[in-house]
């Protein structure tokens, strides 16, 4: 039962609801581009089922190699069980089928996840302890591979607007990423870790963070002010300025500070990105009210090339008579 407690904490619970957000992005994305009804609830619920098992093998992978002592973020200072790795494994592998039930798109993801959970904790190879091969297995994991995982189950084709939305939702999970490494340099350095807070220092690598967090900001006020997304987006721009000069406070702390500041930053990205997502949902519903085009067909500019512009009730009597819902949607229940 010991065994069974740690490597439950192991896994950081607490981390879970963050980590399932990824794919649930990617899909809601995929429903909002396009104006779409509920698609393939069931091919979803097969990803959040995977992610959470790729997520305990990847968090196990990882405790095995780091043997934490000190502060964890949103976890818990756990001595692995000699059953860490096993479990880890095995994790690993039973998460690959499970996402191929939901589509082959969710597998292949998932599979690419699965090997780089290896590469970024295995001892031989230690990715998480060089300067730009963590950084890298985290933008492709968690911001790239995580959000195609949810937008491959509802089956529609892919756009310009997407492929840059995805880029720039992919470098926005760098800052999270160094910002939670800021305050561990000592602890890195003991291990033998050549991260990026090992090699540049915190201040620095809060600058990376500070710098990633700007490009996605400056894309996404360029992306509303051609109206590729809502403008009542910009509203929002407040808020990552306060995200930032929280940052600029971290970044004087000697040694980096501790994980205190890390959490503060979680809860102001978590804040923003709630308070854009409202600002969306009020877009839509003013656009419902008003009978115009709603979601992704509602915006400006930007609109994919397979769906009319029409009002919601319209829209769905065109996918009536057409038998369609979306091009190439798989449209599973």
């Amino acid at each position: 039962m010991e065994t069974v407690w740690a490597l439950w904490l192991l896994i950081r619970p607490k981390f879970v609801p963050f980590l399932l957000l990824l794919p649930f992005f990617g899909w809601a994305w995929a429903h909002w581009d396009r104006a779409l009804r509920l698609q393939n609830p069931t091919g979803f619920a097969w990803v959040l089922a995977a992610w959470v098992v790729l997520h305990a093998g990847t968090m196990w992978l990882n405790a095995a190699l780091d043997q934490d002592e000190g502060e964890v973020l949103m976890g818990a200072s756990v001595k692995p069980p000699a059953a860490t790795v096993p479990a880890a494994y095995a994790a690993l592998i039973l998460c690959v089928p499970m996402a191929f039930f939901a589509g082959w798109g969710a597998g292949l993801a998932t599979s690419l996840c699965a090997v780089m959970a290896v590469g970024y904790s295995h001892p031989a190879v230690a990715w998480k302890g060089r300067p730009l091969a963590g950084p890298l297995v985290n933008l492709v994991g968690y911001g790239l591979a995580s959000p195609y995982a949810g937008w491959s189950v509802v089956g529609v084709p892919g756009n310009p607007r997407t492929y840059v939305c995805w880029a720039l939702f992919g470098l926005g999970i760098l800052a999270p990423y160094f910002a939670a490494q800021a305050f561990q340099r000592e602890e890195d350095a003991e291990r033998g870790y050549r991260t990026f807070v090992v090699e540049y220092g915190p201040a620095r690598t809060l600058l990376a963070a500070r710098a990633a967090m700007m490009i996605v900001l400056g894309g996404g006020v360029v992306l509303a002010a051609v109206g590729w997304i809502p403008r009542v987006c910009l509203f929002a721009l407040p808020l990552w300025i306060w995200i930032d000069r929280l940052l600029v406070a971290w970044s004087k702390e000697p040694d980096g500070g501790t994980s205190a500041w890390a959490v503060r930053f979680a809860g102001r990205v978590l804040t923003s990105a709630i308070v854009l997502i409202a600002l969306c949902l009020g877009e839509y519903l003013r656009e419902s009210f008003e009978r115009e085009p709603v979601a992704g067909l509602g915006t400006l500019a930007g609109h994919p090339g397979d769906r009319p512009r029409l009002p919601p009730l319209q829209l769905r009597i065109w996918e009536h008579r057409h038998g369609m819902i979306a091009p190439g949607a798989a449209a599973r229940e």
